[in-house]
């Protein structure tokens, strides 16, 4: 009984190691097998390869497939609690499937969606917005959302994800892709997400800016809406600090502009970045929908003054890339 004794109070005196808390938290959902909607294989597979390069480089990984609307909010509690458990986590979201929109507003669709009316849309859908709210409100840290949209059959003709961008914090990285016609193999925008995540060292701008280079070329996708942030970080590989009696190194170059054609080159997407950017630094209150007119041109000046050039009211190449980049 000594010996028992003697054993317990020694238990009692060694403190209990502390879990350790994960240092990345990742939210992966895909959508494809519909009840009332054709198959998807590509957003099953584009999940698994985005969750496995997750993996890869150490973040936790909340996956589901086939969610209904009740398993879409599972999901994303689920997470919620994750980022909630370790303030200032690096945070990843990436989600595939049919995409349709509401009074202006971007919807994902669970596999259980039956729209029969559009305001089904208000009970069976989620908001795409939600999968931005856990980081919002959890304290992440650098942060990145990958959205494929693969717009349903009676889908509006526009979904709004450009709404998304001036309300997106600046910690956060956004990408949303478009594409009426998946393949039967992981989307474009997996298959670079995948590529991308891949160490040593992955920074968010750096990541944003080379997807939107590689996606640029596609013809069957559509860059629906890409928020830069403004304060950039790593998801993976952030460099050490560097010891207290080391010199101090130069200050780095600012990573390159993300590359905007000039006004005459410009597509609605193109537009649509610039006019976002325009509101994001308090040039511009207006309607975010790809045409330049009176106040965009009037935001425009504003934005060239405080450049100190000339006040045209129309972009160059170079004025256009830094804007769009939040330089």
């Amino acid at each position: 009984m000594r010996c028992v004794r003697a054993g317990l109070a020694l238990a009692l005196l060694v403190p209990t190691a502390a879990q350790p808390q994960p240092a990345r938290v990742a939210l992966v959902i895909g959508n494809g097998t519909y009840t009332a909607l054709p198959v998807i294989s590509a957003c099953l597979l584009s999940s698994h390869a985005v969750a496995a390069a997750l993996r890869g480089v150490g973040f936790q990984v909340v996956e589901h497939e086939d969610v209904s609307s009740g398993g879409a909010d599972a999901a994303i509690g689920e997470f919620a609690q994750a980022l909630a458990a370790s303030p200032g986590t690096a945070a990843f979201v990436y989600s595939c499937g049919y995409a349709t929109s509401f009074n202006e507003r971007p919807f994902l669709l669970p596999v259980s969606a039956r729209i029969t009316r559009p305001a089904d849309i208000l009970t069976q859908g989620l908001l795409v917005k939600s999968l931005l709210d856990p980081i919002a409100r959890g304290g992440a840290g650098v942060s990145f959302v990958a959205v494929d949209a693969i717009p349903a059959p009676d889908a509006p003709p526009a979904l709004y994800f450009d709404r998304l961008t001036p309300t997106t914090p600046d910690n956060l990285s956004l990408i949303v892709v478009s594409q009426s016609k998946p393949p039967d193999v992981p989307t474009p925008l997996a298959a670079a997400l995948a590529g991308g995540l891949k160490g040593p060292q992955v920074q968010t701008a750096a990541l944003l800016a080379s997807l939107q280079q590689q996606l640029a070329g596609s013809r069957s996708t559509t860059l629906a809406a890409v928020h830069p942030p403004t304060t950039t970080g790593y998801l993976a590989g952030a460099p050490s600090p560097p010891p207290a009696d080391a010199p101090t190194a130069a200050t780095p170059a600012p990573s390159p502009p993300v590359a905007v054609p000039p006004e005459e080159e410009m597509n609605d997407v193109d537009r649509r970045r610039v006019q976002t950017a325009l509101a994001h630094l308090g040039y511009y209150d207006g309607e975010v929908d790809g045409v330049f007119g009176p106040e965009t041109r009037a935001a425009i000046r504003r934005y060239q003054h405080e450049l100190s050039t000339e006040m045209t009211g129309h972009l160059t190449a170079a004025q256009a890339s830094r804007l769009v980049s939040g330089q």
